[in-house]
């Protein structure tokens, strides 16, 4: 059976210990960060209205029926947005109010993760996450491919980062990450704060490099980080060339999405190995074959026959 080899060219640190070291670096957060959302349970002080000094739960519509000032619709807003509202409709009663409000319950901030992760799903994350925490969260990456997809309701806001975009209908705004980023703690998109309702989709397509024929350790190199490898990689993970190689021949294949093989070119592996020709990159989907010496495959085949006969008169001589 052909052994299968795993080459990873990063390793992203996925163990416990690591992530607990990774979190000293993440933002502090504050509680202006808290986005309100639908059952939520808010504490509000507002010190010259008593009436509206008291714990309140946002209805399921994302509503908050406030005595004096009536009906606010707080689900969606941060924390800071909700003060600053009540305040500006308190002016009306109050020459300068002054209001603070606490979520003392989560009950809608949910986040789904989808894809290659230990625990895919929808999670609760009460209160302000990063995209890596929640990503974490969901066990993390598990056999995953390079890149996550974030997909978040505009009506949360766009998404603050290059190369966001927002579909025809206005309604959703996306990104597409790589994998290596998000999971390194001191970058833009680690540190992204979550929204509810967000959608993270972690791709599961393995991007493999394939080589196969005449090397010690046949099978596939997984590009886990990067977008190629060279030849003499792929060769040093297979284990070299056997005895039996014919190096200055090897054929480089390629595999598409619809299962189709095609020769896309030649290699010497013989003069990459000395120095004298050139490496070349190789691509997911790409298959090195790397030919067998007929003659010498004969003269071992015949040796071996020979060896085995001539023991066998040996043992009826006697």
């Amino acid at each position: 059976m052909m052994s299968r080899i795993v080459v990873l060219f990063f390793v992203l640190g996925f163990a416990t210990n690591s992530f607990a070291a990774r979190q000293n670096t993440q933002p502090v957060l504050s509680k202006n960060d808290n986005v309100i959302g639908p059952e939520d349970t808010l504490n509000i002080v507002a010190g010259e209205a008593e009436e509206i000094s008291k714990t309140w739960r946002v209805s399921a519509n994302g509503d908050l029926a406030l005595p004096m000032i009536g009906h606010i619709h707080a689900a969606g807003l941060t924390v800071a947005q909700l003060e600053e509202q009540i305040a500006e409709k308190l002016k009306a009663f109050i020459r300068e109010p002054h209001v603070s409000v606490y979520i003392s319950e989560f009950r809608s901030q949910p986040v789904t993760i989808e894809g290659a992760v230990a625990k895919p799903g929808t999670i609760q994350t009460e209160g302000p996450k990063t995209l890596l925490n929640v990503l974490m969260m969901a066990g993390g990456p598990n056999a995953a491919g390079p890149t996550v997809i974030l997909t978040r309701k505009t009506k949360n806001g766009s998404i603050p980062l290059d190369g966001a975009k927002t579909d025809a209908n206005g309604e959703y705004s996306t990104v597409e990450l790589k994998l290596k980023d998000v999971m390194n703690a001191s970058s833009p998109a680690a540190n992204l704060i979550m929204r509810p309702h967000d959608v993270l989709s972690v791709s599961t397509k393995q991007r493999l490099v394939y080589i196969i024929g005449q090397v010690n350790r046949p099978g596939a190199v997984e590009l886990d980080t990067q977008d190629s490898v060279s030849a003499m990689q792929v060769l040093a993970a297979a284990g070299g060339l056997t005895s039996l190689a014919v190096p200055s021949n090897t054929a480089i294949m390629h595999v598409d999405e619809k299962g189709q093989y095609s020769k896309v070119a030649s290699i010497n592996l013989k003069s990459v190995m000395n120095g004298k020709g050139a490496d070349r990159m190789l691509t997911p989907g790409d298959i090195v074959v790397v030919p067998e010496n007929h003659i010498k495959s004969y003269v071992q085949a015949a040796t071996m026959s020979a060896t085995t006969s001539g023991m066998y008169a040996i043992l009826m001589h006697f």
